[in-house]
């Protein structure tokens, strides 16, 4: 066995550790020196692309999902893990294992054989609907511990993972910070989340925010500055009162693209 693939492995071994990093930056002093090594502009960029039904676009707006087609289509090629490093490391037992992230770009044709497949634009669109049919929330993340992991390029790189609540690195252990860590999460530009109809204040909206971004009052859910628009909340509202809407006056997707094209090239 290869030095690399047995690095692989223990990592993934070890991946429960992951959640340690998060306690450390949230200590007093430590966590102002740890945070913004672990995690800063260089080396991780992520937004979530919300899917439900609780989305709302204007004339003339993109739908969330489009995103993920145009960014699968564009890519020179793309790769889909044989299973989710997450849900693999953590063992869940929730969502399946077996629906890993979609690596685009250049790189994606250098990740080793050993962890999953080549794929052509519709099977890999066919991957992200199945995992948004088993409830997956697509992430769209440029990091450089995946390219590091895989042994492959920063700069050639993209992955859009499928992420659930109970193991999801991005998701889990966040409520108060890190502070550094959630805000390489950026909202989609234009995304704005609101409340419409009689809240029933039963707090499942507030429960279900991994960032504790919602906050129920006397009349309602109010939602923090540094919600990053997952749209989880919304999902958790029995009374569907919950709305992500997208300003059509704003390119979101012209400027999430620009974004990503000034960090890596996938084409």
């Amino acid at each position: 066995m290869s030095f690399k693939n047995i690095r692989f492995k223990l990592t993934v071994r070890l991946w429960p550790l992951g959640n340690l990093g998060k306690k450390v930056a949230r200590l007093p002093g430590l966590g102002r020196l740890v945070g913004p090594r672990l995690w800063n502009e260089e080396n991780l960029d992520a937004t979530y692309v919300p899917v439900g039904e609780a989305v709302e676009v204007g004339p003339g707006s993109a739908v969330p999902y489009r995103i993920i087609e145009d960014l699968i289509g564009r890519a020179s090629h793309r790769f889909i893990l044989g299973g989710c490093l997450c849900r693999t490391g953590n063992r869940c037992r929730e969502y399946p294992v077996d629906i890993g992230c979609v690596f685009l770009g250049d790189a994606a044709g250098e990740i080793s054989p050993e962890r999953g497949r080549s794929a052509t634009p519709a099977e890999a669109l066919e991957h992200v609907r199945r995992a948004r049919e088993r409830g997956l929330l697509p992430c769209v993340i440029h990091s450089s511990f995946d390219a590091s992991l895989l042994d492959i390029e920063y700069r050639r790189m993209l992955a859009v993972c499928f992420c659930c609540n109970c193991c999801c690195t991005f998701r889990t252990d966040m409520k108060g910070g890190p502070v550094h860590y959630r805000d390489r999460m950026i909202r989609l530009p234009g995304l704005t989340m609101c409340s419409v109809g009689d809240c029933a204040l039963c707090e499942k909206c507030a429960r279900a925010c991994f960032l504790g971004a919602v906050r129920v009052t006397g009349e309602g859910p109010v939602f923090e500055e540094f919600c990053k628009g997952c749209g989880r909340c919304a999902d958790a509202c029995p009374r569907n009162n919950i709305r992500i809407r997208l300003d059509p006056s704003v390119d979101t997707m012209g400027l999430l693209l620009a974004r990503i094209g000034a960090r890596t090239d996938i084409t």
